[in-house]
């Protein structure tokens, strides 16, 4: 049955697609010709321009098959089908153009109606997908259009990823039962539950602090051990051997296929595939990562081998052409309004004690470069003379008005020059000097990974109150919290909060 109903969801988005097609084209003829000048006069519709309309839709179909517009999305993200269907709509574009250069002078269409084509074309179309994805989410929350699944495995992955696909309901996919060995000792099986409700959610990004990643992904797996064969997990049985895999999955057929093993069977793999290689299901593997060692995974293809990304920057592409522009924009406007108060800080800096307004230190910044990070001078000239020294609340080597710049982070002002420069970024871990990085990287687990972003002048670890002299493990859990949940939206949040909440605060620093 969900087979038949995969045909015809894909008759009836094909047909969609060929009627979007079609509309958007008459529509920038009206939008061409009403609203904007047309020096040679108006052609007519139905002789100039719909004989070329079905070539148009046939063009666009088919790049629309190549690039696999119309395989299965219900794992993918909103952001990913909507860049996919924006650069198949461009090449469907540029097939267009060239249909129009191979027809006879005749039968030419303006360069003006292709552009306006291609920029309401882009946008119904794109609008158009957007609202079938929103009815497919609907139709499966609902009991529509659903697909049967099972997770091989009943481990620390296969928890995570049941709980995964029950939270988002809107994949379409129903997990009917487990498969996997018994356990070589009794394990304590989880408390049969059901629904969405009887599994935790994970607490927002940004409205509680992270929890360190050991504890967290215990929390999340619920339980460290798996179930015995012929127990029950969140209310699904779970059935086993894996040697009887293939008989289970011929006895119970499903529609999709989740390989998820514990590591004490991940050597098991290649047998696993093996036994389902007969098997017409769609199938999935999951890897057992723990949280602690990867940062933003990804999957990419490189002409035809799969590689699963376990460490890599949010910053790439737009995301880093966003944060740029974000830093560009919102630092050239701070440098402004702070331009009168920085000059007066820096004269009386001058006039109250010996030396420069500003100071030069080394920190590291994204992928460990070194810069130099300017700041207003809040100590004396001599205070590290005898080495680099971690400063304290009481600090007797402080200037007078260097208490007061510490206090309300005013000494910070100067990174605005930073960030203009590409060196910092207004949001991001707040950067650290390389002698005390070569000492904390080999103490504290993980820290290097912070430095996959680049360094800011306030963080997410400075809006929950770690600024200064607080518990360092617990800003570096903070700062890999905020890489992992990266977003432009995060950095607007955090910055209007360190401007209201943090930046008058009395902590010191």
């Amino acid at each position: 049955m969900l087979k038949q109903h995969s045909q015809l969801m894909l008759t009836v988005m094909v047909l969609a697609d060929a009627a979007a097609i079609a509309c958007a084209w008459v529509l920038s003829y009206w939008i061409r010709f009403t609203f904007l000048p047309a020096e040679k006069g108006v052609p007519d519709l139905v002789q100039a321009f719909l004989p070329l309309l079905p070539l148009v839709v046939i063009a666009h179909l088919v790049v629309f098959a190549r690039v696999r517009l119309y395989r299965p999305r219900r794992s993918s993200g909103l952001f990913a089908e909507t860049r996919d269907v924006l650069k198949a709509f461009g090449v469907a574009v540029v097939c267009v153009v060239l249909i129009d250069y191979a027809m006879p002078a005749s039968s030419k269409i303006s360069r003006q109606f292709l552009l306006t084509y291609a920029i309401v074309g882009a946008i119904l179309f794109g609008a158009f997908r957007l609202l079938v994805r929103g009815v497919l989410r609907s139709f499966r929350r609902h009991g529509w259009n659903r697909r049967r699944a099972i997770i091989v495995g009943s481990g620390r992955s296969a928890q995570r990823l049941l709980r995964v696909l029950r939270r988002n309901a809107w994949t379409g996919f129903d997990v009917a039962y487990l498969v996997d060995d018994p356990p070589r000792r009794k394990r304590n099986p989880l408390p049969a539950a059901s629904g969405a409700d009887s599994i935790a959610s994970p607490t927002e990004p940004y409205s509680h602090p992270p929890e360190p990643a050991d504890e967290a992904h215990a929390r999340e797996s619920g339980s460290n051990d798996p179930p015995a064969v012929g127990d029950v997990l969140a209310g699904l049985p779970v059935r086993g051997p894996l040697r009887d895999l293939r008989s289970i999955v011929e006895s119970d057929p499903v529609d999709a296929i989740f390989v998820a093993l514990p590591r004490r069977s991940m050597h098991r793999t290649a047998e696993v595939l093996e036994s389902l290689s007969t098997c017409m299901a769609d199938l999935r593997l999951i890897p057992e990562v723990s949280g602690a060692y990867h940062m933003r995974p990804d999957v990419s293809e490189l002409d035809g081998v799969p590689i699963l990304s376990l460490r890599q920057s949010p910053l790439w592409g737009w995301n880093a052409v966003a944060k740029r522009g974000f830093d560009l924009i919102v630092g050239s406007i701070c440098l402004l309004l702070a331009a009168v108060p920085m000059l007066a800080i820096a004269v009386l800096i001058r006039l109250s004690s010996k030396g420069p307004a500003l100071y030069r230190q080394r920190r590291m910044g994204m992928d460990g470069v070194e810069f130099e990070m300017l700041k207003f001078r809040t100590m004396r000239v001599d205070a590290e003379a005898g080495g680099a020294v971690w400063s304290r609340k009481t600090d007797n080597r402080r200037t007078a008005i260097g208490s007061f710049l510490r206090r309300t982070s005013l000494d910070e002002l100067p990174n605005l020059f930073n960030v203009l420069r590409g060196e910092m970024s207004l949001v991001g871990p707040r950067p650290e000097r390389p002698e005390f990085v070569r000492q904390f990287r080999g103490d504290i687990e993980h820290y290097m990974l912070r430095h996959k972003i680049k360094a800011g002048m306030t963080g997410f670890a400075q809006v929950r109150g770690l600024r200064g002299d607080t518990s360092l493990r617990k800003r570096i859990r903070h700062d890999l919290h905020y890489i992992r949940n990266w977003s432009l939206w995060l950095d607007v949040r955090i910055f209007f909060r360190t401007l209201f909440g943090v930046w008058f605060s009395r902590h010191e620093t």
